[in-house]
């Protein structure tokens, strides 16, 4: 019997659930799994159960010495190795290799990217937060987080696929490294248009999407009573002015160095990439529109709740650590 579940299903699961600290229902919604199958692979990783027993029939014994030599493989390559290679390699199934790191104090993490902070920039950062957080949280549910996303097309070249001895099947022209760009804004009462680009973002590029999204954001809150906040890029900060005086938005700068603090849209881009990568688009066409289609999916009204609700004891935490990064994010 064949694994119900791709190994890269529960690797984005070990990532969304021990990295970014979500939920069982957040990831249910990302990865397009039932929640109880989620609820169970959280109970795996706390308490080593086996996600999926592979197969019928009497399990493998490992002895001491074999689990000291997964250990010792992966410890070697952390880089290249999967769960996968390793489990190839010693005939086991990868949701017990993986059972067996857990127990042996691995934890699947991204590698080491600490964001060192200057006193200043601490200091920024609890600016921002105390301000996101005065009159209990308000601005929190009336701002638009904006960001953008690149989303890349790569196929590998094959000369040779499987063929009947009477077939001559020719290659199909697949374009390859094709380089979208996204923008979108997204708020507690819902999101702009998601607004797609080819050339790297510019000035040019920037206002014609503040104009052309302007009025959706003033739609989703009639009384005009509503924020902007976009992030530290120099094109974003080159046109502040611009969006002050002539848009007339209420702006709120995010610090430096402060993705984690603008995790709301960061995680919706984790769960736009994740379905994008399930349809496997061919070309542009295909790539632009599971973009859109998606999007539309993920932001619809009550989507996006989930995503605010964590927001205001991120910015406590942040308040409490003193502007240091968020650990776990």
């Amino acid at each position: 019997m064949s694994d119900k579940y791709g190994v890269d299903d529960k690797t984005r699961f070990l990532v969304l659930y021990l990295d970014a600290k979500m939920t069982a229902t957040e990831i249910s919604r990302i990865i397009n799994r039932s929640l109880n199958t989620m609820k169970h692979w959280v109970s795996w990783t706390k308490h080593g159960d086996d996600i999926r027993v592979e197969g019928r029939g009497r399990k493998k014994q490992i002895t001491p010495e074999t689990e000291e030599k997964i250990v010792r493989m992966v410890k070697e390559n952390p880089e290249g190795m999967t769960l996968k290679k390793v489990g190839n390699h010693f005939g086991l199934a990868h949701t017990t290799i993986s059972k067996i790191l857990i127990k042996k104090g691995f934890k699947y993490r991204a590698f080491d990217q600490s964001i060192k902070y200057e006193d200043d920039e601490r200091m920024m950062r609890v600016e921002f937060c105390n301000k996101m957080l005065s009159d209990e949280g308000k601005l929190i549910y009336r701002t638009f987080f904006s960001d953008e996303m690149g989303v890349e097309l790569n196929r590998i070249s094959k000369n040779r696929a499987w063929q009947l001895a009477n077939e001559k099947i020719r290659k199909k022209n697949v374009a390859e490294n094709i380089k979208l760009e996204c923008w979108g804004a997204i708020s507690a009462q819902g999101a702009t248009s998601l607004d797609i680009y080819k050339k790297g973002m510019n000035g040019e590029i920037y206002r014609r999407i503040i104009e052309s999204h302007k009025a959706e954001m003033e739609a989703l809150y009639p009384d005009g009573e509503f924020y902007f906040i976009h992030d530290f890029h120099p094109v974003h900060r080159m046109n502040e002015e611009w969006i002050v005086k002539e848009q007339k938005l209420e702006l709120i700068k995010l610090p430096r160095k402060s993705s984690d603090l603008n995790m709301v849209i960061e995680h919706l881009w984790i769960a736009l990439k994740d379905r994008v990568d399930k349809d496997n688009p061919n070309n542009e066409k295909e790539l632009r529109a599971s973009l859109l289609k998606n999007w539309e999916i993920l932001t619809h009204p009550g989507g996006l709740q989930p995503y605010f609700e964590k927001l205001h004891g991120r910015y406590m935490k942040c308040v409490m650590i003193g502007g240091d990064k968020i650990p776990g994010n």
